[in-house]
């Protein structure tokens, strides 16, 4: 039952501020009707609840940063002209640019959701309104965990960002200074989600399931741990993972199509799942856009029953040579599919995310996993192949090739040898889930090689998938070796927010 979204989705029509055009430029009596708002326990709740609808906002393009920018995912037409195409390619081929309106409507809506986390807090911290300390624990918890999940997403995409904890108006907005990334993890999300993790509950009832439990803050704080990378955080990640595999009530699916059922719009919640944000299908407008986004543009309704597929964020021919090399049917089959649109044209598409009754366009039923399971057991190897235990990463890496039907390994005979073992299994697994640009980023570190992420990225585009993809499609502009370079890991702040803050110089990230 999703309750919850139901919740939202009137909610955020009636209470939460409209999607500001700049939120630097917030108008004073916006910010002041919304922090008054929050005076009761049942309105607090409600301002709580749609910072979830937030979540939803932002996510709806995170894939383009994600898995189209990274080796997992391209367009399966070049062909086409359009905007958001040719928008796309540019971001998967480094080449972003500061005024693209994907890059500038994305930032203002983590800015916008951020906003709405911090006119909730005060009144959330303050025990006048609410008397039931769980209850009030509860709530700043959730708030803490979406503001850090927030910032760790600016801070991994973007590199320094403004730090904005308060309710500000405009004047004050534009002497606020870029602050470090460093900056963001120590004084935001690691101690926002420290405190969410002591005070969040470690379960819902159903009808509140997809809120925030310990067990997700805690998952989320060891991703934060392992990106920042060295021994010292590796250490700190170890035992947050090891409690979430030994004390928490999530476990791997087992059984037949296991798998399938982790992502099943009838088993959704289930005890994989520690975090995911929840869509609701339907006439409603609070359904997952992703099924429309990604059937295959020109299948028309062989997969969705109303509107036009468009064809986004196919596998490369690089991921599915890899799923063919080691993966059987079980894990692959779920993950992406084949589209014979003619006796000579095969297009893959990604199916993890199908919903066969969708009657809305862009509104199917499908929740969008942020954590689950399968996720921390292999972060635990891949600490295990940085910590000196790499001869027994592969105990945990079989873990999930067992449940996937596929062919245990053996132990790593080195550190770089487990780590490779791990970062594949990760791929696979985890393909199309918003996961594969973080793996790429603390590759770096990992295998303490700079340019590990870069040289994926260019054999992918340049080698592996060059002849099969990039060189035959004339419409669009090749792509250049140029911009394959460590400081376009990060993508620019987007120009029109420089232009804005008028009262300081805030420089543009490098290379932009």
């Amino acid at each position: 039952m999703k309750k919850i979204l139901y919740i939202i989705g009137l909610f955020s029509a009636m209470a939460l501020f409209t999607a500001c055009e700049d939120f630097l430029t917030e108008k004073p009596e916006s910010v002041l009707t919304q922090v008054d708002f929050y005076t009761t326990p049942v309105r607090i709740n409600q301002g709580v609840l749609g910072t979830y609808a937030g979540l939803a906002s932002t996510l709806r393009d995170e894939w383009v940063f994600t898995e189209l920018r990274s080796d997992n995912t391209c367009q399966d037409s070049y062909g086409s002209s359009t905007t958001a195409r040719i928008d796309q390619t540019d971001v998967a081929l480094f080449r972003t640019s500061p005024s693209l309106p994907i890059l500038l409507d994305y930032w203002y809506k983590v800015y916008q959701n951020i906003s709405n986390v911090n006119a909730v807090l005060p009144s959330v911290k303050d025990n006048t309104y609410i008397t039931i300390e769980s209850q009030r624990a509860q709530y700043e918890a959730e708030l803490l965990f979406i503001r850090a999940l927030h910032y760790y997403n600016l801070v991994t995409f973007f590199g320094d960002v403004f730090k904005v904890t308060t309710v500000i108006g405009p004047n004050e907005a534009k002497r606020i200074p870029r602050s470090s990334v460093n900056e963001i993890y120590d004084e935001i999300i690691i101690p926002d989600l420290i405190k969410a993790a002591n005070q969040a509950p470690p379960t819902y009832p159903n009808a509140e399931k997809g809120r925030v439990t310990k067990w997700a803050a805690k998952a989320l704080l060891a991703k934060v741990y392992m990106m920042r990378g060295g021994d010292n955080n590796i250490a700190l990640a170890k035992p947050l993972l090891e409690e979430i595999m030994t004390s928490s009530p999530h476990s791997l699916l087992t059984g037949a199509n296991a798998f399938a059922n982790v992502f099943s719009t009838t088993n959704e919640m289930n005890n994989e799942i520690i975090f995911a944000v929840r869509y609701k299908g339907g006439a409603l407008g609070v359904g997952s856009p992703f099924w429309s986004n990604f059937a295959p543009l020109g299948s028309g309704n062989q997969f969705l029953k109303i509107g036009t597929p468009m064809g986004y964020n196919a596998p490369t021919f690089e991921l599915r040579a890899l799923f063919d090399s080691i993966d059987g049917p079980t894990r692959k089959d779920v993950s992406y599919r084949i589209w014979n649109r003619s006796a000579t044209s095969q297009i893959p598409y990604i199916f993890k995310f199908n919903d066969q009754a969708i009657s809305q366009a862009f509104q199917a039923e499908n929740d969008w996993i942020l954590l689950r399971y399968a996720d921390v057991v292999l972060l635990y190897a891949e600490v295990l192949a940085q910590d000196g235990n790499h001869a027994n990463a592969h105990t945990y890496v079989n873990q999930i090739r067992n449940r996937a039907g596929v062919t245990p390994v053996g132990a790593y005979g080195s550190k770089n040898e487990a780590l490779d073992g791990v970062y594949t299994e990760r791929r696979l697994e985890l393909a199309f889930e918003n996961q594969r640009w973080f793996d790429l980023l603390r590759m770096n570190k990992s295998y303490n090689d700079p340019m590990k992420a870069v040289n994926i990225m260019k054999k992918h585009v340049f080698e592996t998938d060059w002849d099969l993809l990039y060189s035959k499609y004339n419409p669009i502009q090749p792509p250049e070796e140029r911009f394959f370079i460590p400081a376009r890991l990060i993508l620019p702040i987007p120009q029109s927010e420089i232009d804005t803050n008028n009262e300081m110089d805030i420089e543009q990230n490098e290379d932009y």
